[in-house]
């Protein structure tokens, strides 16, 4: 796996315009989730508009899409993967929304994250944004993407989306779990998380869904203390 490891990919022309419109076009009718997670000082660490896309008949061709994508990205890889797709993830960034440094991982069912996806829905729709990836050095790694392209990379890469300066962004994320069914073992990441006294809160239908409530409380750092190969 690691001789074929990149810290992340870009699956180009994904989607085709006319399909990212479709897609944004879901958030019409919904009541955004808004998404903040306070940071250490006036800033916050994450600041989002969320919109929930189940899967249905009408937008089952957006999951098999996705499912695509993920199919050949894990060729190399070796991720063992759960068929349940959840549910699909529509961000929407306006002026001086931004995700800060992070990654998709976190206590419970978050630990089963494996690859997340972002596609970039309007590229050309504002100023600034767009998703950095962290190498060892954390300045100029913006992902140059285009409208329809699909970033993908494992959960546990530090990652932003930097803050919009004009404009709307819009993304389509999917993170993909580990199967239920696969035990826990050397082979997984371990976490361990440092908690502050005033954490962020995340609230969502799917928090709700996965956790039995309204609100998810999350650690202000998460630190990966062991690795091995992911399977």
């Amino acid at each position: 796996m690691w001789d074929a490891f990149h810290y992340c990919e870009v699956l180009a022309g994904r989607f085709s315009a006319s399909e990212c419109e479709r897609i944004i076009g879901l958030s019409q009718g919904q009541t955004a989730l808004r998404s903040v997670m306070p940071g250490r000082n006036a800033s916050p660490i994450r600041d989002s508009d969320l919109f929930w896309i189940p899967r249905t008949a009408k937008t089952d061709w957006i999951f098999e899409r996705v499912r695509e994508v993920v199919t050949q990205y894990n060729v190399r890889h070796g991720f063992t993967l759960s068929d349940d797709l959840g549910q699909l993830q529509l961000t929407r960034y306006a002026e001086e929304q931004l995700y800060n440094w992070h990654m998709d991982l976190g206590p419970g069912a978050m630990s089963r994250r494996k690859i997340t996806v972002v596609v970039e829905l309007a590229a050309k729709g504002y100023d600034g944004g767009g998703t950095e990836v962290f190498y060892g050095d954390g300045a100029n790694n913006r992902i140059a993407l285009s409208q329809g392209d699909a970033l993908i990379f494992p959960s546990f890469i530090m990652h932003r989306a930097l803050p919009v300066h004009s404009g709307t962004r819009w993304t389509l994320v999917w993170l993909a779990d580990r199967s239920r069914a696969t035990e826990i073992t050397g082979h997984d990441w371990a976490i361990s998380s440092k908690r502050s006294n005033s954490p962020g809160t995340f609230s969502a239908s799917r928090a709700a869904a996965m956790y039995g409530s309204q609100s998810v409380t999350f650690p202000r750092t998460t630190l990966v203390t062991r690795h091995h190969a992911l399977r």
